[in-house]
């Protein structure tokens, strides 16, 4: 994104204080970061204008647990786009894919690396700045195809009329249904007089 562009919007979700002061610090001078400590106030705000670009989401949480958040956005039309990044103190393997396996797009343990995070932060963004670039050009060419194809179908039906119409006047042609014209008439009197 360029400096004049609008800068991505983060949206973090983590029970623990400390967590969110830690990232929000890291990270907002590079995003727009927005936060909550609970899952039901993470889909309100994922459904929000404008959405968030990326959602930072912890698993083990009150209330709501992370893969409960992570399948009710996927199941909705308006934040089924959104890419979900795990970042959780759950080490074991099956968590993790449990957490790919719902939809997320990354799963990153804690403690972790900030310069890791960053990176696939990162990552993620620019494939969702692509993705979001290809779905408009797609839409874009989508409007352009109807648009031709309509103009296809008018020339067709113009093409029709005018094969319709040239149909026509050949046979007025042959069958001689046109008058002679004033010069061969004036030659056909002579010959009959």
């Amino acid at each position: 994104m360029t400096a004049q562009q609008e800068r991505f919007r983060l949206l973090f979700v983590d029970d623990v204080p400390a967590n969110i002061r830690i990232l929000v610090e890291m990270l907002r001078l590079e995003y727009d970061v927005i936060f909550t400590d609970n899952g039901p106030e993470a889909l309100k705000l994922a459904a929000e204008n404008p959405q968030p670009d990326l959602i930072l989401l912890d698993i083990m949480m009150p209330r709501m647990d992370g893969y409960e958040v992570c399948r009710k956005l996927k199941e909705n039309e308006a934040t089924r786009v959104i890419p979900v990044m795990f970042i959780t103190a759950l080490v074991d393997e099956d968590d993790e894919a449990m957490g790919l396996s719902i939809g997320a797009v990354d799963y990153i343990r804690k403690p972790f690396n900030m310069a890791i995070v960053k990176s696939r932060i990162k990552t993620h963004l620019d494939l969702k700045h692509h993705r979001d670039e290809l779905l408009k050009k797609t839409e874009e060419l989508t409007a352009l195809n109807a648009q031709l194809a309509k103009e296809i179908q008018e020339r067709k039906k113009t093409e029709a009329m005018v094969q319709e119409h040239l149909g026509y006047l050949q046979q007025l042609i042959k069958d001689n249904a046109f008058p002679s014209s004033p010069r061969n008439r004036s030659s056909d009197e002579n010959k009959s007089g």
